[in-house]
Formats: structure tokens, sequence, C-alpha cells
């Protein structure tokens, strides 16, 4: 099974180069293509797996360019280029056609792209793909389907329960299949779904070859589709203190970050014992496996949450800040793991919400949300007194900060593109531009948390071009208080 999957990997690199080479003839991969019968056939083996490898390269390389993709339209979207070369680079982002060589046309209009834009959209498209590395094929994981696996339950040998399946899986040698054990686990049992005779094999960071099997979700996610009656809009703020704070007013997995701390405290101590060795920390099993138990707990705690937001409330859409999974308290090592694997966790888990239960997404700008009164717009940094407190200096509201981002974030959903590519200059500015037109009454003139502070807490708000209040220390105090004998 070794050798297969080493072919397999071989097989992908080849077919990998295939398909981009194709990419830039005709400005599409073509998982249909099938030319070379040989050279394929003599690295895999068997032409149905060397199908089956080319359809798993495609879907790959299309998930990274899908992603690529959405960069050329953010790109697009806040250039300060005219509107109808946007519209016309815009059609060109839907239909693919970066690199095509055949005349295009605008929908509806059946106007022609001129040659011009189409020269901006492939080299915008280059400088996009530049920024990013291509898929790594040589690291792939093997997936079989019927043609070249079967799953049959077992009949003797079950070990109490603990044996799912017998796979039969194919090998190099033409005519020859090998019998492997598949044991099951809890999650895997509870999960709805008809099980496909596919098997999808890989080698985990010990060097060991894993076997999962692939379920079909189709009839599940259809019927929590046809069943969903989810309705209204639900901001969440996410942080690492709070995980989840809604605009309705809950407060979702308040005590994971004492878990992160826990976690950060085993991690840096054998990061720290392996470095006095002269190790690097990721040769230590132990260290290996703790890595892999907090990114299971932020798989765990992410996934938690969204699925009880959605029992309780079934809303239509989410509204989520751009994520940043970093927080002070945390070394910059933890920090890191969280940042690499916490976004794309969440990303799969909105994908899954999509998929199951139509829930859709949207991202929005968080640029001032903890710093903004949501009842009367007025933004100031002293407003949030601490990591839990938010209390308005100009109306007096008070509520809990991450209530009180949650609520912004709704609220920004409005905005065009949620501000979402707008710079922090430019968001303060339409913050203070807003409140000065809400004309909002001021409920707590000279009560600004400072003895010396004026009435008008904007005299003292860069953000209203005020200057800030000097902060006098101790010592200088004692240092001003003693004089010369002379005085």
């Amino acid at each position: 099974m070794r050798e297969l999957l080493r072919a397999w990997r071989k097989g992908a690199v080849l077919l990998g180069r295939e398909q981009w080479r194709l990419f830039h003839e005709t400005g599409r991969f073509d998982k249909n293509h099938d030319v070379d019968k040989t050279t394929f056939a003599s690295v895999i083996g068997a032409a149905n797996r060397v199908q089956m490898c080319r359809w798993q390269v495609v879907s790959q390389l299309q998930g990274w360019l899908s992603n690529r993709a959405n960069e050329f339209r953010d790109t697009v979207t806040r250039s300060s280029l005219p509107p109808d070369v946007k519209r016309m680079l815009h059609t060109v982002n839907l239909m693919g056609a970066w690199f095509s060589r055949k005349e295009l046309r605008m929908w509806g209009t059946g106007e022609t792209i001129p040659p011009e834009v189409r020269k901006l959209a492939r080299t915008i498209m280059r400088h996009v793909m530049s920024r990013h590395r291509r898929p790594d094929l040589s690291r792939i994981s093997m997936r079989l389907d019927y043609r070249a696996a079967s799953l049959a339950a077992p009949t003797k040998a079950t070990q109490g329960g603990k044996v799912g399946w017998w796979g039969n899986l194919s090998t190099m040698q033409p005519g020859r299949k090998i019998a492997v054990l598949l044991l099951t686990y809890d999650h895997h049992a509870r999960r709805p779904g008809r099980a496909t005779n596919s098997v999808q094999v890989n080698l985990n960071r010990e060097g060991k070859l894993t076997f999962g099997i692939v379920t079909d979700m189709g009839e599940v996610y259809a019927k929590s589709l046809a069943d969903d009656d989810g309705h209204g809009v639900l901001a969440l703020d996410f942080g690492l203190s709070t995980l989840f704070a809604t605009s309705e007013g809950q407060l979702l997995g308040q005590a994971w970050l004492k878990r992160l701390k826990q976690y950060d405290a085993l991690i840096s101590m054998i990061a720290a014992s392996q470095q006095r060795a002269g190790r690097k920390p990721r040769n230590s099993k132990r260290y290996r496996a703790l890595v892999e138990n907090v990114r299971g707990f932020l798989r765990t705690e992410v996934g938690r949450v969204p699925n009880r937001l959605v029992e309780q409330g079934k809303p239509r859409e989410l509204v989520l800040e751009r994520l940043d999974f970093r927080h002070p308290d945390l070394s910059q090592r933890l920090n890191a793991i969280l940042r690499n694997c916490g976004r794309s966790i969440l990303q799969d888990k909105l994908r899954d919400l999509d998929e199951r239960f139509g829930v859709t997404s949207t991202e929005v700008n968080a640029t001032y949300t903890s710093q903004t009164c949501s009842s009367c717009g007025y933004v100031d940094q002293r407003n949030r007194r601490n990591q839990k407190t938010f209390l308005c200096l100009w109306c007096g509201h008070k509520l809990h900060a991450d209530l009180q981002a949650a609520a912004n974030i709704d609220a920004r959903r409005a905005r065009p593109n949620g501000w979402l590519f707008q710079g922090k200059a430019t968001v303060l500015a339409e913050l203070v531009r807003a409140f000065g037109e809400r004309r909002v009454r001021a409920l707590r003139l000279g009560r600004t948390g400072s003895r010396s502070a004026p009435a008008d807490p904007r005299l003292t708000n860069p953000s209203f071009g005020g200057v800030p209040l000097a902060v006098v220390r101790s010592s200088e105090r004692r240092k001003a208080f003693v004089k010369s004998p002379e005085t």
C-alpha cells in the first residue's frame, strides 16, 4: 500500500504539470484531458487509477484557483478603475477566462471585451497567483473509488464492535488485492450519511498509514435544507477571551481561554526543554501530540458553538469580522499555531453550515467596532475600559465589551461591502462624520474618568481632533515637588 501511495503522489505531480500547461494554453483545467495514455499509466498503473488521480488533482487545483478568483474580485473592487472597466474585469473573472484566447462578450449587452482589458485581467491574475504557492501535490492523499476499493461488513472479526469494515484495495501488482481491517470510532458511528465504496489513504505525521471512508452526505444535506426554517441575521464577535459574542446578547465559550493557557504552558515547557537539549521541538513526539490536541480542541470548540447557534435560532445569515487568532496573554508559539489552523477550521465550518442548512456568512471590516458606542455612535478608545467593560463617555451606555462589538458588527453589514476594503483612516472619518450628523445629546458631560478632563470628551479625543491629556507619572510628580533651594 505504501508503494501504491508513493506511485500515486509521483503521478499526481506529473498530472499537475500537465494541467498547469493546459491552463495557460486554454485558460482552464480539464479533468477529462486524457491524451498521454502511457506515461501516467507507467507510473500509477491501471488506467482507472490514472483517471481517479487526475480528477483528484483537478479538484484540488480548482479549489486553489477559486480562492485566487476571490482575491481577484477583491482587488478589482477596491481599485480606482472606471466602473465600466471594473464590470468587464468582473465578467472575465466570473467566466474564469483570465488566460482564455477566445473572444469574450459582456453578458446581456453582447459588447466585446477589448484586448487591453483582457491584458489587464491577465496581469492582475498573475500578480494574485504569484503571492501564493501552488498546491503541493507531492503530499496528496490517495482517494480510491469503487473501481479500486470495496467495503464489506465484518462477520466474525468484530473485536467487540470496534471493527467497522473490511476494505479490499487494489495494489501495484495487477489482479492482486489486500484486505485492510478498518476500526470505527464514536464520531464516525454517529455521523449521518451513506458510506460509499471509496477509501482515502494517507500518511500521518508519524509516518503511519491512515484510512478513511468517504461518506455521501447529499441526501442528508438536502433534507436539512428542506427542513430549515432559518430567518434573520446574527452577528458574531470573535475573541480568545470569549469565543463568540452574538448580537442577541449571548456570550459563548467564556472558559476556553483558560484551557488555551494550560496548553500554552505545556507547549512552552516542552519547547524550552527541547531547545536546551539542542533539539528542535517538532522532533519531540510529546510536543507534536500536544499540538495535535490543540488543533483538535480548536476544531471542536469552533464547530460546537456555530452548531449550537444554528440549533437554537437557525439564522439565515451570519455576519462575522475578519478573524485574528491571536491573544496578548498567549505565547508567540501558540499564537502561531492558532493563526495557522484557526481560520481554515472556521472557514470549513461556515462552508459546512452553508451546505447543510443554507446559512450564508458575510465578512465585514471590524475596525473600531470595539471602541464605538452602538447607542450613540461616539468612537473613543477610552470607551472600552478593560477587556470586558464598555462605557460610553458621551451617552453613558454600558454593556459587555464583546456584546457591544457584536452589535456594531451587525450594523456594519449595512455598509457598502461591509467596509471590507476601507482603511482604518477612512472608516474613522466616516464614523466621526456620522456621529456629527446624528446630534445625540450628551448625558454624561463632565464625567470622563479624569479629574482634569474638560466637559466635552471630544476635546481630548484625537479622533475628533482633540489633544490627549498628558499622563503624569508618580515619579514625575515627586521630581516636580522637590524644588531647588532657591525656590
